[in-house]
């Protein structure tokens, strides 16, 4: 019985730490990509649109 968890022991105790690494690495990066959607500004127009001048907003120094 000794024989055999010394053979097995080592291996199965990799195969399962490698197997949890693997999902917390898939689990992380699934949290990643949900925060990065919630967290991104929306695109915004680059377009600049002319504003009509509002009446009277252009008015000459005085004195001039």
């Amino acid at each position: 019985m000794m024989n055999l968890l010394r053979e097995w022991g080592f291996p199965v105790g990799l195969l399962v730490t490698w197997t949890i690494a693997a999902a917390f690495t898939l689990y992380a990066l699934g949290d990643m990509q949900a925060t990065l959607q919630s967290t991104q500004v929306p695109s915004q127009s680059t377009q600049v649109e002319r504003q009509p001048i509002a009446a009277g907003a252009l008015r000459p120094a005085p004195g001039s």
